[in-house]
């Protein structure tokens, strides 16, 4: 992934801007990149994770203008004029099962662990939706072109039996895509293509009949102020306005809870290696790492965790000054509504600004979610939003360095901040201090991390690490965790639950007592025995000699007598 590197030094960090814009469209209604006028009537936060899945169909979007949103124009396939005569490329492609010719990107397995251990194999039943003309990608291995149909798939896990009765559960694994370097004029044959920007997640479902229609992303085409507007011609939501995981004609996937007492898991192969961190919403995750082809397949396997929502909006008289402050400014924000009358702000859970704003708008929603459901879904950040250290660590590996995931509403997405001075990992959220029901929400966190990341970070030695976690909220009081560390198979593992929200800082210090180091063996000392000496009479003729030593001889011409 160190092309991406390249591209931001060569594009710098309003490229990179555009580059991820994509990730704003994420609701319904939903319009990226909108600057709100502060006498707005209604102003809110739209945050539930996972929107993104299912939502966007495969589709490519080309570039008039890289620095003008309003120039970049859906393309019918890979050899569109459009995208052709483009000076960069966008979009989407949503991941399909391995078969024996995948060489670029696929899912390999889905599976579910029982309580008792046993691994339940899952298999795939259907792409959803089953056709979707167009928007379908086939692999080709010269452009890093994964296949894509569909928007996801339903699978089913024998006898893992979710909260509506069913065994079945909808999978979606998702790459943005670009070629962010492309000349107008040349076709997008002509160069790699850059993935980046992976999300996956699984969601137990229920098939509900009825009249849907699919979603179809559409470009700008008019004066929006905005480059794509998703679902104009598709709905996305039962008629009670719950949302589904995935859409077909005459069907619905609707959301449903876990079965409890199960661990899920979801292996992605990828011809490239994916370097850097990963995060998402999962408790107690064990990550295995092989090789595959050029590239390497990762498997994932956890516990899903309870994840607050969010979506409200309040009267311009309620909007509290903080979110005055950093709402009305020059910067652009997605969002649902229209905008102008209202807009419910939506930059996704993993946004530094969502976690400023689910802070500061706190009092507007009286510190309390909206719903709350179980999620499994993880992502990956792109290689260039990792700090210089953490690149500087995996850049020779090429491997996944860590995973965060944790339960709160917001969440910063990339390795926790570390302390040189004080030795520690300081990791912040904000989420709501009560669920829905009114009862206190309860807090986890959980960092995988290689072990010889986690050394090469921080300096430390062969020795075991240990850590001591601890919770400060906001107030600057410590609040009270269960912890787990644990160092095994090469990963260094710790995990802290049962701490309140609004917005705590969680801290980890490492430390590792001094590598014990055997000592040199002192060689045998070498032991003389000191011989007696004799001595003997040497004649020669009528003279004799006596001759002293430890092996006494006779001069020449003399004999012993």
């Amino acid at each position: 992934m160190g092309s991406y590197v390249k591209l931001v030094r060569k594009y710098g960090a309003a490229f990179v801007a555009a580059l991820l814009l994509g990730s704003l469209v994420q609701t319904n209604v939903a319009q990226a990149g909108m600057k709100f006028a502060p006498d707005i009537p209604l102003l809110g936060l739209f945050i539930e994770d996972g929107v993104e899945l299912g939502r966007s169909p495969n589709v490519v979007f080309g570039k008039g203008n890289l620095d003008s949103q309003e120039t970049w124009l859906r393309c019918d396939d890979i050899d569109d004029k459009i995208c052709t005569d483009a000076v960069g490329i966008i979009g989407y492609v949503n991941l399909t099962v391995c078969t024996d010719a995948s060489n670029v990107a696929c899912i390999a397995e889905v599976w579910a662990v029982d309580p008792t251990g046993k691994k339940i194999p899952g298999k795939v039943i259907k792409s959803v939706p089953l056709d979707y003309g167009k928007f379908t990608f086939k692999e080709n291995v010269d452009i890093n072109m994964p296949d894509g149909t569909g928007q996801g798939a339903l699978w089913q896990i024998p006898g893992v039996i979710n909260s509506a009765g069913k065994d079945t559960y909808f999978v979606s694994s998702q790459f943005m895509l670009a070629q962010p370097d492309k000349k107008a004029g040349e076709p997008i044959s002509a160069r790699k293509i850059f993935l980046s920007g992976l999300t996956t997640g699984i969601s137990p479902v229920e098939e509900i009949p009825g009249q849907y229609k699919l979603i179809h992303p559409r470009d700008n085409g008019t004066a929006r102020a905005s480059w794509v507007n998703w679902g104009d011609s598709g709905s996305w939501n039962l008629p009670d306005g719950s949302r589904c995981a995935g859409i077909d004609l005459t069907v619905c996937e609707a959301i449903r809870e876990f079965p409890t007492g199960y661990r899920f898991g979801l292996s992605l192969r990828m011809g490239t290696k994916l370097s850097g961190w990963y995060h998402g919403r999962l408790a107690l995750p064990d990550v295995t790492i092989k090789n595959w082809k050029t590239g390497q397949e990762i498997s994932v396997e956890a516990e899903p965790v309870r994840v607050p929502t969010l979506n409200f909006s309040v009267p311009n008289a309620e909007i509290p000054q903080k979110v005055r402050d950093i709402v009305f400014t020059d910067r652009y924000f997605g969002k649902s509504g229209d905008g102008i009358r209202e807009a419910r702000i939506n930059d996704g859970s993993s946004s530094p600004v969502m976690v400023e704003l689910a802070a500061a708008f706190a009092p507007a929603y009286k510190d309390k979610a909206t719903s709350t459901n179980t999620t499994w879904a993880f992502k990956a950040m792109n290689y260039g939003q990792n700090s210089a250290d953490v690149q500087k660590c995996s850049d020779n590996t090429g491997n996944v360095a860590g995973l965060v995931t944790t339960n709160a509403l917001t969440y910063l997405p990339g390795p926790p901040t570390f302390d040189k001075e004080s030795q520690s990992l300081t990791y912040k959220v904000a989420s709501p201090h009560y669920e829905a029901n009114g009862s206190l929400a309860s807090g986890s966190y959980d960092l995988s991390m290689r072990s010889d990341i986690a050394r090469c970070l921080y300096g430390f030695s062969n020795a075991p690490i240990k850590a001591e976690i601890s919770i400060t909220s906001d107030e600057g009081e410590k609040k009270v965790a269960t912890t787990i560390v644990n160092e095994k198979n090469g990963w260094l593992y710790l995990s802290a639950k049962g701490f309140t929200f609004s917005s705590p800082t969680i801290n980890v210090k490492l430390s590792q007592d001094k590598e014990v180091v055997a000592p040199t063996p002192t060689p045998a000392a070498t032991v003389t025995v000191a011989k007696k000496k004799a001595t003997i009479s040497c004649v020669k003729g009528k003279t004799t000699k006596k001759v002293t030593g430890v092996s006494p001889k006779c001069p020449a011409g003399y004999k012993k007598k």
